[in-house]
Formats: C-alpha cells, sequence, structure tokens
C-alpha cells in the first residue's frame, strides 16, 4: 500500500523505492525489542552514553569523530548500531542486502519509517546538560505521579477487553497493539465522563470515543510563560 499513515492500522506492507516493508508482529517483539530501542536512539543519545564511558577520556578521540558525525555515518559506522539496523532492516523488508540500498540522502526517511511504523518516537535529549538534567528531573515526577505501564499490561488488556486469545494478539502488528489499547482507553474514558456528565452540576467536555488518536504526541516537561501565569492566577512580569 501507498505510504500513508491512515492505513497504518490495516497492517499492509509499505511500498517504497527499494521494496516493500512490512510491520513488525507482536510475536516478533521479543526478538527485535533492542534493536528497535538501538534505532530509535538520536544522535544526541549517543554522544551522550558514549560520554558516560569516557570519564577517563581514553574515547576523547573517538567522541570528536562521533559529534562531527551525522546519524547515516553513526549508524553504519558503529558495529554494534550497524548490526541492530541490519537486524531490524532485514527482517522488515525481507532482504539480507537491504542496508546497501539506504544511503545518506534516504536514511531519515526510511528509520522514520520504520520507528513511525512500530510505535516508536523518539525521546527528548537535549545537548545542554543541564536542560537535560531537568527534563530527566521532569520524567521521573511523571513516572511517580503515574501508574506504570508496562508491554504485558496492555497486551492483557486488549485480550480481556475483546475477548480475544493470546494467539490473536500474537498476529497484531505493534502498531495495531498499540492503537487497539489507545482506543480502548478512549471507550473507557467516555463512559466515565459521560456518567459524571448526568450527576454533576458543572459543565464536563466529553470526548468522542472516535476521537483521533496520536500515538506520537511529544510530552511536555515544561509550561510556558502563559501556562504558568494562569496556573498561578497572576502575572510573574507585573
Amino acid at each position: 500500500m501507498m505510504d500513508m499513515k491512515e492505513f497504518y492500522i490495516l497492517g499492509l506492507p509499505v511500498d517504497t523505492p527499494i521494496g516493500h516493508c512490512t510491520f513488525l508482529k507482536v510475536k516478533d517483539y521479543p526478538d527485535y525489542f533492542m534493536p528497535l530501542q538501538i534505532v530509535g536512539l538520536t544522535k544526541n543519545h549517543i554522544v551522550s552514553k558514549y560520554s558516560e564511558l569516557n570519564k577517563d577520556g581514553s574515547l576523547d578521540e573517538f567522541m570528536v569523530e562521533l559529534r562531527n558525525s551525522d546519524m547515516f555515518e553513526i549508524a553504519m559506522g558503529i558495529p554494534e548500531i550497524h548490526e541492530a539496523y541490519l537486524k531490524l532492516f532485514i527482517k522488515l523488508f525481507n532482504d539480507e542486502n537491504i542496508l546497501l540500498e539506504v544511503t545518506k540522502e534516504n536514511f531519515d526517511y526510511y528509520r522514520k519509517l520504520v520507528m513511525t511504523m512500530n510505535c516508536l518516537k523518539e525521546e527528548v535529549i537535549n545537548p545542554n546538560p543541564e536542560i537535560q538534567a531537568a527534563i530527566e528531573r521532569s520524567r521521573r515526577v511523571k513516572s511517580q505521579e503515574g501508574e506504570k505501564l508496562e508491554f504485558s499490561d496492555i497486551v492483557t488488556s486488549v485480550v480481556g477487553y475483546n475477548g480475544l486469545t493470546y494467539s490473536d494478539i500474537n498476529e497484531f502488528s505493534l502498531y495495531q497493539l498499540y492503537m487497539t489499547y489507545y482506543r480502548i482507553a478512549q471507550f473507557k474514558n467516555y463512559d466515565t465522563t459521560t456518567l459524571f456528565a448526568t450527576v454533576s452540576a458543572d459543565k464536563i467536555k466529553i470526548d468522542s470515543w472516535s476521537k483521533h488518536i496520536n500515538l506520537y504526541e511529544d510530552e511536555k516537561y515544561a509550561i510556558t510563560q502563559d501556562e504558568f501565569n494562569n496556573a498561578i492566577g497572576t502575572t510573574v512580569n507585573d
């Protein structure tokens, strides 16, 4: 099928200039979990991780080369990262030589395509250590405030709600699994808010049960000046 995100839910292979790109299925996820995580790393992530290994300065020369490299050069040049790309791309394109078709010019497209088709979202990392430390603190706070959600929770929720078997779920693509889970959550949210709207004196906004679901919406780890002012009921600059 054409590369249109609207049709990804169907789980059909996506036509690309270098071949058909298939969706990773739930049953394949354990074997490709690590390659997916590595493909999802940005240059800033990789620089940060190697910086942590360079406390003694033994990697100084390598770090200079790494910082001067683009993501394509990193993915093709660092053996551990290259191996992850190779394993994942061979699986998705069913072609042992697929990386020979990936060039500096088309690399970003195919990396983002693979990430989107398999529900990977780039995690924000800031090259400024102080800003990144603040982002990490915000993530920890959000993690403590919210319920921890694991892969098994998503699978059991979809199985339990729809009356499916685990064999059924194994044949889902990862994209179908996550979209189905969040649609179930939207159904439950609709039911709950509709119920409260019947007994509450306040006007409650009810989102449609068929509301569009964006799996890739960026999380916010900071607030704007206006949001801050509204939260405290005043203007800081006054």
